[in-house]
């Protein structure tokens, strides 16, 4: 799609979210909106419009900031009051998720034992061949696949605090302090034995310099860039630096290289033993026919995301909800109720977008 098309897509897709009240994604729409209409103002023909444009994208980026607070509210976490000298960004959790937790990416797990568990659980071997822990690795792949559930279960697996950072939060109504609250994030991370700090929608921090219509992301970046590098000057290895994106070919080169995000890992659409475990994961709390085959579903929905078989298996379970609320005899979830729900649901990802991710994985 061209930029326009772009916008216009993920403009309808946030206002379409935000009113059927899930302000989370359309948070995550107006963002990508907001990319799209900052990369039509870098090639406007004319000042005004140019301006106009950049004027547009700015209020997109601030309405998904304040879509962020209001989620924060509403799942009762109201942001704070800061405090001058304050961080905006404050430990909210010890996750609770696990491995185990999480279908499939066994070598994306591996890395991240090699890098954050066994050199704190074996420090000697670790002195005696060298393997510094911590680092930075990017998760890219398309939308739905599981990107932030594995960051928060890094953060669970290793007993880490885990450090959230949207754009949304980065750009909001403190963006004059953005750099000041880059480097107190990165000092809390570092002050703690360990820590996972994870960026979500990468683009739109760590995005190309030079495509904003202001200073702020060129600083931005700077600062991270300057973090990231005190990570081999002052021995503190002991944070890893997760970062999460739908479209890596948006990213800042300097943040790919070598010392910053030392690793990209491409996080694709679930093969079959992760769809079942899926599947499995999904239904486990809920009443399955003793009859129900979870591996032939798991056969039958290639092509499908992680959340996408969230969402079947959501759809799954109301069919016989719904009927027994009506005064029907109480089912557990069938094939038939399954059957019936993915005949409304097709996959999200389509074969053009993956395409696209696998020739910039090349590349």
């Amino acid at each position: 799609m061209s930029d326009w098309e772009e916008y216009q897509h993920f403009r309808t897709r946030g206002l379409d979210a935000h009113r059927a009240g899930n302000d989370s994604a359309a948070k995550m729409y107006l963002l990508q909106a907001a990319r799209s209409m900052s990369a039509l103002a870098r090639r406007a023909g004319n000042e005004p419009l140019r301006q106009a444009r950049a004027e547009h994208a700015r209020r997109l980026l601030q309405r998904a900031s304040e879509l962020d607070q209001k989620a924060l509210a509403a799942a009762g976490e109201p942001a704070p009051p800061r405090q001058p000298g304050q961080s905006a960004w404050q430990v909210k959790e010890k996750s609770s998720i696990r491995f185990d937790d999480v279908a499939g990416m066994e070598s994306v797990k591996d890395w991240i034992r090699l890098k954050m568990l066994y050199p704190f659980q074996f420090p000697d071997l670790a002195k005696q061949f060298a393997i510094r822990p911590g680092g930075g690795v990017l998760l890219y792949g398309p939308p739905g696949t599981g990107k932030t559930l594995l960051a928060r279960a890094v953060a669970g697996e290793i007993d880490a605090p885990f450090f959230a950072v949207s754009a949304a939060q980065i750009l909001s109504k403190w963006v004059g302090e953005a750099e000041q609250n880059v480097r107190q994030l990165f000092q809390q991370a570092k002050s703690r034995p360990r820590a996972v700090m994870f960026f979500d929608e990468a683009e739109a921090l760590g995005g190309r310099r030079g495509e904003e219509s202001s200073g702020v992301m060129q600083r931005v970046v700077g600062q991270i860039l300057q973090e990231m590098e005190g990570f081999h000057s002052d021995g503190a290895r002991n944070v890893l630096v997760m970062a999460a994106t739908n479209v890596p070919w948006q990213m800042d080169e300097a943040l790919l290289r070598p010392g910053r995000f030392d690793q990209a890992v491409y996080i694709p659409l679930p093969d079959e033993p992760a769809r079942q475990l899926l599947l499995e994961i999904h239904l486990r709390s809920r009443p399955l026919a003793t009859d129900f085959d979870a591996a032939r579903w798991a056969k039958e929905l290639d092509g499908y995301s992680g959340a996408d078989i969230r969402e079947l298996c959501d759809r799954a379970a109301a069919i016989p909800f719904l009927r027994a609320v009506g005064g029907q005899e109480i089912h557990p979830i069938d094939n038939a109720a399954f059957a019936q729900a993915r005949a409304g649901l097709q996959p999200s990802v389509s074969q053009q977008t993956l395409r696209r991710f696998e020739n910039w994985k090349i590349s």
